[in-house]
């Protein structure tokens, strides 16, 4: 089924370090927002981490939430050159012939050759912003990686709150996942796609914005062909979109 928005269950804190930027950062929220990054801002620095990537490897228990302080995430340690196994890869180049494609399997044991933020074949895994609005958690690949936020068989995955931007394909990439929310998230000035869902079903885009793309903004591909043999009179599509803005991309 489509997943839940939750507010409760087990959480993982990230944030940065900078103090006095990130006071700077939420200064301007209503009291309420304030006191709440404030506090968890407070524990993260005690208990949580610095990078999104390692937020969700820790995360071991279906249901976890990664809660993401406002700042810029550009992910440095999945920026290192690919070494060992990783370097040399046997895997067909893509029609460009600038990457190649690879199997699940090794998107498993190379998750940052192409990806700056991998969730792969984690279950009921929900990342968002505790920012006032998405651009103040923002994701950047600086043009560095495919896919800034990319979630393989990863049923249940709930994205909200957050701005994904500057890859070299997609801002969000989901693909083979049964059930996935995204919620009020921009994806802009992306070389192809600000959302990509690729071979999904159960999926829902809702309050989302896509601009300065290179392609499209917003791209449900492959979905599941649950409707291949009936019209207009179905029960449930196998994605919906609604209330997205999808304006300023090549197409």
């Amino acid at each position: 089924a489509v997943p839940p928005y939750r507010s409760s269950g087990p959480q993982l804190l990230v944030c940065k370090d900078d103090a006095a930027g990130f006071a700077d950062r939420v200064a301007a929220y209503p009291t309420a927002l304030k006191t709440r990054n404030e506090t968890l801002y407070a524990e993260c620095l005690r208990t949580g981490y610095r990078h999104i990537q390692d937020a969700v490897n820790a995360a071991r228990l279906p249901g976890s939430r990664i809660l993401v302080l406002p700042g810029l995430y550009r992910e440095e340690p999945s920026l290192a050159e690919p070494s060992g196994g990783c370097a040399v890869i046997d895997a067909p180049l893509a029609g460009n012939e600038r990457y190649q494609v690879l199997s699940y399997e090794q998107q498993v044991a190379c998750p940052h050759n192409q990806n700056l933020v991998a969730v792969i074949g984690k279950e009921d895994l929900q990342i968002e912003g505790t920012g006032a609005g998405p651009l103040d958690v923002v994701v950047d690949a600086q043009y560095r990686k495919l896919n800034a936020i990319r979630a393989d068989r990863a049923d249940g995955f709930y994205l909200r709150n957050l701005t994904t931007q500057r890859t070299t394909f997609n801002g969000v990439y989901i693909l083979e996942t049964d059930g996935f929310v995204i919620d009020g998230a921009i994806g802009r000035w992306n070389d192809e796609y600000g959302f990509l869902t690729f071979a999904d079903d159960h999926g829902l885009y809702t309050d989302c914005e896509a601009y300065g793309n290179g392609d499209s903004g917003v791209y449900p591909g492959a979905a599941s062909d649950l409707n291949r043999d009936r019209g207009h009179d179905v029960d449930r599509y196998a994605i919906e979109i609604r209330r997205c803005h999808s304006h300023h991309n090549t197409l």
